[in-house]
């Protein structure tokens, strides 16, 4: 019995730094997801899996040894930081409606046709009624669902290595 309440805590907080650490990495990195469809499975999952996986760590934080107010003040603590984890996925939802999105392909490079400079507008949907922003991005593919984005300056680009794409 013990092995297995091992398991599940140790899997809980696996999926914990997962849920949390993956979209801290996203958000302060370059990599992109290309298929929002996955982006958004991924955000149902977290979204129920993260107050999940820290209830179940009380698998592993409550000791039979523990006296009863000991106990108690874990098992408080455990639902007030899946609540908390709550609040917080609900509250990033609407920050989520926000995103770039490739309008129109400039340049592509000679030497690696995987790498590209984009523009691109970012805008909220519905919820946003002014103009979209729009800004020039150097993207360059590094698997089929994942873009490396970096801002680029196509005044000093080396036109060597860069074909104008016409449309």
């Amino acid at each position: 019995m013990q092995t297995g309440k091992k398991i599940v805590f140790w899997t809980s907080l696996i999926f914990i730094f997962v849920f949390v650490i993956v979209p801290g990495v996203a958000e302060f990195t370059p990599l992109e997801l290309t298929n929002d469809k996955f982006q958004n499975s991924f955000e149902e999952v977290r979204f129920f899996g993260l107050p999940i996986a820290i209830l179940l760590t009380l698998f592993g934080t409550l000791k039979p040894k523990d006296p009863t107010g000991t106990k108690i003040t874990k098992f408080i603590l455990t639902i007030c930081l899946s609540l908390l984890s709550v609040y917080i996925l609900w509250m990033t939802i609407f920050a989520g409606m926000c995103r770039w999105t490739d309008n129109k392909i400039l340049f592509q490079n000679i030497n690696e046709k995987n790498t590209k400079i984009i523009l691109r507008d970012f805008g909220c949907g519905a919820i946003d009624s002014g103009d979209p922003t729009y800004k020039v991005f150097k993207i360059k593919s590094i698997t089929p669902s994942l873009i490396w984005v970096t801002t680029v300056d196509t005044t000093r680009i080396d036109r060597q290595k860069w074909q104008r794409v016409n449309y």
